[in-house]
């Protein structure tokens, strides 16, 4: 503002006049695309709800064998919008109301004439549906206004047969640019959608013509999802009180699974409590009574049904929010069949470039399901399925360490007896059963701090852990019960634990694991590793998507998650990214957490989004002098409930250079 005020009158009063003259297309954001997923080979619609996303160009989506074609926009009415329309809408009503005064208009005309007035009025039927979805959602009070997923977009999607299974990330590209990620399933089996009513509104309230022209009321009690035969995906939605209904075509004995995919689809929203879309789901059996029911599964929302089916019959599958909220985001898809689903794995992990044999829990698995299972050589996570006749399962997370790694041996269940380890080393362990209690006995080096992390829930495990240390005397030394790892953007219980213990003088000293809820099953499973301390970081990107004009500059923010005591700097650099392109101010500075760096773009605009790779370097130990280098993870910034705040992953850092269009003010 004093900058404002030094400057002359003339000069303020252009650039006002350019302010307000015109504007440039704001980048897109999209919240939800319904259905979320296709199964491959086929072609169908879906619907993105959004905000920013005039020009629609085409969607941009990770992997193979999917492709989108633009079909149609809708910008939905604002107050100034709707009250023009509403001014437009009185005029053609006295019209008609003239010609109905005056006798003039046969029942025959009726609908000639009303179309001929909505002609002159330059008004459309799009434009009475708009502004009967405006009042509706003003006046309902159970509809949550929701402007940031206000407008949609409406596309043909196209998934190739040999398009592989699984979820992808999806963003709408448009004139302004390229939307944030939002996951989309590739599915193996029949699809079909829950059947929605078309928008219906009062013809004759908009348009003081005839009652006759309520063409959608005709059709709204015939639409009926068709029952399904198994196996099928089911998409749909839950809007304000909804209770959606299924009915499907079970045989006697089937070993049915079904599993709801909802927060798996849109992990976080910002402005609901929890803050994802808590789906219930219940199985009726053909008399009308509830034979299954669930509402999470183990420690995830999303809930998981198991059942075997008595007789022949039509069962009835029953979805709704877990307090009857819905709005056009709570989208979920209900897988249902005789399908392999695994609910454990045993070990939870391997040696880097190790061959071990994995065994597989769950249902439709032949009881225990074996393969033989060769480690990647990089250590990280990967996801691991089971494959039963032509039906693949869901995926479990998988841990590859690049530590020597053991079993865990009986008897360990009291100090004194545990198996010895030692550092650096990782245990696969389990709590076999309630109240159980794992002991290791650890020879390090003395006087030297040592890490004790239990990797479980982060690996799908229900294991909610416990650690304690004591020295040699059965002195405790230090415990803990849950540690929060803000890498692990999707967890919202941080059951697993951490601790950080400088051994005693001998170097000896004694770790307990155990279930904080004193639960115990094979399902239990944990993989403790014991390492020296080791001073590191990890590094998130975000946002996961730029827009950018041709020759400018945007902003990146860099998260350092940082470990056992690094405080250090962190240097940045673009790794083997396209020429043109240039990190400034890049470091994250000793003792932050958060960093902005200044990203310069090439001064062509480009036809496709680069794919950019931050990496950045740090000296971890002062006195060798040794080096951590590792690459930011792209991640999106996302809120839950209102406060709570998550780097979720996601699968690329996409910069979308383009000149965007400079639109007139209105």
């Amino acid at each position: 503002m004093r900058t404002m005020k030094m400057l002359p009158p003339f000069v303020i009063a252009f650039i006002a006049t350019f302010s307000l003259s015109a504007h440039a297309q704001r980048a897109p954001r999209i919240g939800f695309i319904y259905p979320a997923g296709g199964q491959a080979g086929r072609t169908f619609e879906v619907v993105v709800g959004g905000q920013g996303l005039d020009e629609p160009k085409g969607a941009i989506i990770s992997g193979e064998g999917v492709t989108a074609e633009i079909l149609e926009h809708i910008k939905p009415l604002g107050a100034v919008a709707a009250g023009d329309m509403r001014e437009k809408v009185r005029e053609m009503q006295t019209k008609m109301r003239e010609i109905r005064t005056a006798g003039k208009i046969a029942p025959n005309d009726m609908l000639p004439t009303i179309r001929r007035l909505m002609r002159e009025a330059e008004v459309t039927e799009r434009d009475l549906l708009q502004l009967s979805e405006y009042d509706r959602r003003r006046n309902d009070p159970k509809q949550q206004q929701n402007l940031q997923i206000g407008e949609t977009v409406r596309l043909k999607m196209t998934i190739a047969e040999n398009a592989a299974y699984g979820t992808r990330y999806w963003r709408l590209h448009t004139a302004g640019g390229v939307s944030n990620p939002l996951r989309f399933v590739v599915g193996q089996h029949t699809e079909i959608r829950e059947a929605e009513p078309p928008p219906e509104f009062d013809f004759e309230h908009y348009t003081g013509g005839a009652a006759t022209y309520r063409k959608h009321e005709k059709t709204k009690k015939a639409l009926v999802t068709p029952t399904a035969t198994l196996p099928v995906t089911i998409n749909g939605r839950v809007l304000p009180g909804e209770v959606d209904g299924f009915s499907i075509q079970a045989k006697k004995d089937d070993q049915i699974v079904i599993s709801v995919q909802a927060r798996h689809l849109i992990p976080y929203l910002a402005d609901a409590v929890p803050g994802w879309f808590q789906a219930i789901v219940s199985l009726t059996n053909p008399e009308g009574v509830e034979v299954a029911y669930a509402d999470d599964y183990h420690f995830d929302p999303d809930p998981v049904l198991f059942y075997k089916i008595p007789s022949d019959g039509e069962f009835h599958v029953k979805v709704h929010d877990s307090i009857y909220r819905g709005r056009e985001d709570f989208v979920y898809r209900i897988t249902i069949g005789e399908l392999p689903f695994i609910t454990g794995i045993s070990p939870l992990g391997a040696k880097a470039g190790s061959t071990t044999e994995v065994t597989f829990m769950g249902g439709n698995l032949r009881d225990q399901f074996k393969q033989r299972f060769t480690a990647p050589e990089k250590p990280g996570l990967i996801s691991l399925n089971a494959t039963v006749g032509p039906w693949t399962s869901n995926s479990i997370p998988f841990q590859i360490d690049d530590f020597a790694e053991e079993s865990e041996r009986e008897p360990n269940d009291r100090l004194g007896v545990g198996m010895q380890l030692k550092p650096p080393i990782v245990i696969n362990g389990r709590i076999d059963a309630p109240r159980d209690a794992d002991y290791y006995q650890v020879k390090g080096r003395g006087n030297k701090p040592t890490v004790f992390e239990v990797f479980a829930r982060r690996l799908g495990s229900p294991l909610d852990a416990s650690l304690t240390v004591f020295d040699s005397t059965g002195k405790e030394l230090d415990t803990n019960d849950d540690h929060e790892d803000l890498a692990a953007g999707l967890t919202t219980h941080h059951a697993d634990s951490r601790l950080v213990v400088k051994l005693p003088d001998s170097g000896e000293c004694f770790v307990r694991v155990t279930d904080t809820q004193n639960q115990g099953s094979l399902h239990h499973a944990y993989r403790l590793r014991v390492t020296p301390a080791r001073p590191a970081f990890q590094l998130r990107v975000t946002p996961s998507t730029v827009n950018a004009q041709p020759g400018s500059s945007t902003r990146l923010t860099i998260h350092a998650l940082r470990e056992d005591g690094f405080a250090g700097e962190i240097a940045l650099k673009l790794k083997d990214s396209p020429s043109g392109f240039e990190l400034k101010g890049a470091t994250v500075p000793a003792g932050k957490d958060v960093a902005e760096v200044i990203l310069s773009v090439p001064s062509a605009a480009a036809e496709q989004p680069a794919v950019l790779h931050v990496e950045g370097t740090a000296i971890v130990d002062d006195d060798t002098g040794e080096k951590l280098t590792t690459t930011a993870v792209p991640a999106e910034d996302m809120m839950q409930a209102f406060i709570y705040r998550h780097l979720v992953p996601v699968d690329e850092l996409l910069v979308d250079v383009r000149t965007v269009p400079v639109k007139p003010a209105k």
